[in-house]
């Protein structure tokens, strides 16, 4: 503010000046002039008068704006507040310069976006092209349809009653197979092995059991349940049937281990007596042999294939497996009369009938539909996710007994495999008898301290003889024994049930024995003894419904 108010006051000083030394000068220079001045003509001096009007003017001028100038000029206040303003001015100035200072940095960088925003709008174009090539194909692709939603009741799981009659249904390629009770599929397959007993019958040579019992209801002291017996009548017919046994002796050791005299085997079967009770047994059959004839599902009802395989122990147990080109579709099994309305209907007035449905992945929507159908029956039903070809159908309840046609025993087979194991079976267990101290001597290891030996001759001489005397001897009468009960037995008898689906009933296969090789080992008394196993429930396999 101070500058501009000295530069102002040096313009007016300076207009002053001039205008003084104008006053001062001008009669001077007039004089000068007129004493230096020619002489002038009238029109010389006219324009002479011209000029001179015109500085007087001039003069008159410089006069007024000297006044206005002195009039304007700014109070101190005004002077304070300019000053204020410049100061400000500065202020924005030295900030502006501060922005500009990098100015080339600021350049660049407006460069790159200008690159990206034109990257940006290429991938726009080729963005909007695909939309573009995307809304065509839109507009000729059909509309979805959309499916009504379904509706699924909640479940409420609760365990089947005891005695409860389950029908399986499986659920599979979008279709029903009806499975119905499991013991159907297990008494056919039962009847289908038993009918081809010929060509599925173990007739290998290898010591072991080569029968089991068909047991009846009556209980006996131990709890367990007796086989069936026939008695057989030794008379002289008889005798000249069974010329063939006269000539095998048998050579027995009691409990005690101690060597008997030799026996005849009908002597050794009837003892002193002309009639005795036979059990009534069947033969074993052959893995090997059920497997091939069974193959891979060839047999079984129109929707299914039967599978056989080992189950526990010396049992057989079958699995099922639907036929994709069977079964009912939801528009068969949901059409009225449909032979699953037939089914359902029967269900809903035997009371404990209730089904049980196995489901694959792949046809859940068709279970629902069975599910709806059924419980408009009000049928008692619950589920399980199945994945898989084959499976195994569970019983419930278990059953306690079945009746059985003694009839379709094969007695002419049963006696020619009896004539073709038997004497092998005797020779055994003779060779075991009559051999056992040598044979009992020779399974003492080499390496075994001399202090244990007495010991493990000991325990395993009395295994051996439990094993020959209990076990071993039996298995070498019983298919003699076999022979001559079923040659009696006839008509149907309620016989055990003894095992559930998905084991067979009534089958056993052959397997092997042998002489314990060396004796159990002693019980270690710091060792925990393992927690019992729970028994399964008498009622059969538990299923839950939902």
């Amino acid at each position: 503010m101070d500058s501009l108010m000295d530069a102002l006051t040096n313009v007016v000083g300076i207009l002053l000046l001039i205008l003084i030394v104008s006053s001062l000068g001008i009669s001077a220079a007039v004089k000068k002039v007129v004493e230096n001045l020619p002489e002038v003509t009238q029109e010389e001096l006219e324009a002479m008068k011209v000029s001179r009007d015109k500085t007087l003017k001039n003069l008159q001028e410089l006069q007024i704006t000297k006044e206005n100038t002195e009039e304007n000029l700014p109070t101190e206040e005004e002077q304070a507040l300019i000053t204020a303003e410049l100061e400000e001015i500065e202020k924005n100035n030295q900030d502006l310069a501060d922005k500009t200072a990098d100015i080339e940095e600021w350049k660049r960088k407006v460069d790159e976006e200008e690159e990206k925003k034109a990257e940006n709008e290429e991938k726009v174009k080729v963005a909007d092209l695909r939309n573009q090539e995307l809304a065509a194909i839109l507009a000729q692709t059909p509309e979805v349809e959309v499916k009504a939603a379904k509706e699924v009741l909640m479940p409420n799981p609760r365990l089947a009653d005891e005695n409860s009659r389950a029908l399986y249904i499986v659920v599979k390629y979008n279709k029903l197979y009806f499975v119905g009770d499991p013991y159907d599929h297990a008494l056919k397959i039962r009847d289908v092995i038993d009918q081809n007993f010929t060509d599925l019958a173990f007739t290998g040579k290898a010591f072991g059991s080569y029968t089991y019992p068909l047991r009846g209801l009556k209980k006996n002291d131990r709890g367990g349940y007796d086989p069936l017996t026939e008695g057989f009548n030794l008379t002289r017919t008889a005798e000249k049937e069974l010329a063939n046994w006269a000539s095998i002796t048998t050579k027995f050791i009691n409990q005690a281990g101690e060597l008997q005299e030799d026996r005849p085997l009908l002597k050794r079967m009837f003892g002193n007596e002309d009639r005795k009770e036979f059990q009534v047994h069947k033969f074993r059959y052959d893995m090997k042999k059920l497997s091939a004839f069974f193959g891979d599902g060839k047999f079984g009802p129109k929707d299914f294939r039967y599978y056989i395989a080992k189950g526990g122990g010396d049992r057989v147990k079958f699995s099922l497996a639907p036929r994709e080109e069977a079964g009912w579709t939801p528009e068969q099994f949901l059409a009225p009369g449909s032979e699953f309305e037939t089914i359902c209907k029967s269900a809903s007035v035997n009371r404990g009938t209730l089904f049980y449905y196995f489901v694959a992945p792949d046809s859940f929507d068709a279970y629902l539909q069975a599910r709806t159908k059924s419980e408009s029956f009000r049928v008692p039903a619950g589920w399980n996710i199945w994945s898989g070809e084959k499976f195994e159908p569970q019983a419930i309840p278990a059953r306690e007994s079945i009746r059985y046609d003694l009839e379709t025993l094969p007695a002419a087979e049963y006696r020619k495999l009896a004539d073709a194991v038997g004497p092998f079976l005797v020779s055994e267990v003779n060779k075991m008898n009559t051999n056992f101290d040598k044979q009992l001597n020779e399974a003492v290891p080499a390496d075994l301290p001399e202090g244990q030996k007495a010991d493990y001759l000991k325990r395993l001489r009395e295994e051996r003889i439990e094993f020959i005397s209990r076990i071993a001897q039996g298995y070498s009468i019983n298919p003699f024994n076999t022979v001559l009960a079923v040659s009696k037995a006839s008509g149907d008898e309620e016989v055990r049930f003894e095992i559930r689906p998905p084991e067979i009933p009534h089958i056993r296969i052959f397997q092997p024995a042998n002489l314990p090789a060396a004796p159990k080992p002693k019980p270690d008394p710091t060792k925990p003894q393992p927690p019992a196993k729970p028994k399964a429930p008498a009622g059969g396999t538990k299923l839950i419904l939902d």
